[in-house]
């Protein structure tokens, strides 16, 4: 026996409740009059009928989309390093002094990874003996050796420089045009400085 809870077939107390319809919906084509017999008090919903019809148009408007878009392919974007025509024709993009110390930066960067190289190097000619460590001095004292070394000392600041720079621009302070290319001017000027002045020390105390 079914409880009456939902809708008991043969309890007097269904016979009195009223029928379920819907508006504007032919009552042989309601979803819950499928349960024949089991009285209104049962209301069997299918899924499909919980479904939201605006749901249901929304989709129908995203796959109308999808199938109208353009088949034909956008014309890609081009890079602003790329030249105008062929090899040796100007650039699409102007240079400027914030182009030049973002790539100068990431060539610093890599170049302090050769000084490093050096600096172990170093460590290892010591460690091996007066013999190795004076032919190490030898060849840094040279003049190639010495290009390279006033070139590391250079990148070092640079880096270091335009590294506060970035850390400045993380606060969200001068990233505006006027004040960017004012702290690249400072950023050069303090790599040159700092540059000269340690190799002008070096060479006052006959570190050269």
């Amino acid at each position: 026996m079914v409880s009456l809870a939902f809708g008991d077939i043969n309890s007097p107390n269904t016979k009195d409740l009223p029928q379920m319809t819907c508006p504007g919906i032919d009552p042989a084509m309601s979803p819950w009059l499928h349960t024949e017999g089991i009285k209104s008090a049962f209301v069997d919903t299918p899924r499909p009928a919980l479904k939201s019809g605006a749901a249901s148009r929304i989709r129908i408007e995203r796959r109308k989309r999808m199938t109208d878009a353009s088949k034909t392919p956008r014309e890609r974007p081009v890079s602003p390093h790329l030249v105008t025509g062929g090899l040796g024709s100007p650039l699409l993009w102007r240079w400027h002094i914030t182009m030049w110390t973002s790539i100068l930066h990431r060539a610093s960067g890599v170049a302090l990874y050769v000084g490093v190289l050096i600096a172990a190097a170093w460590a290892i000619a010591l460690a091996q003996g007066p013999e190795s460590y004076a032919a190490f001095k030898a060849l840094l004292g040279s003049l190639p050796g010495k290009v390279v070394m006033f070139g590391l000392t250079a990148c070092v600041f640079y880096h270091l420089g335009n590294g506060i720079r970035h850390l400045v621009w993380d606060t969200g302070r001068g990233l505006d045009v006027k004040s960017a290319n004012a702290s690249a001017v400072l950023v050069f000027a303090f790599a040159v400085a700092a540059t000269l002045a340690i190799w002008g020390i070096a060479g006052m105390t006959g570190a050269l």
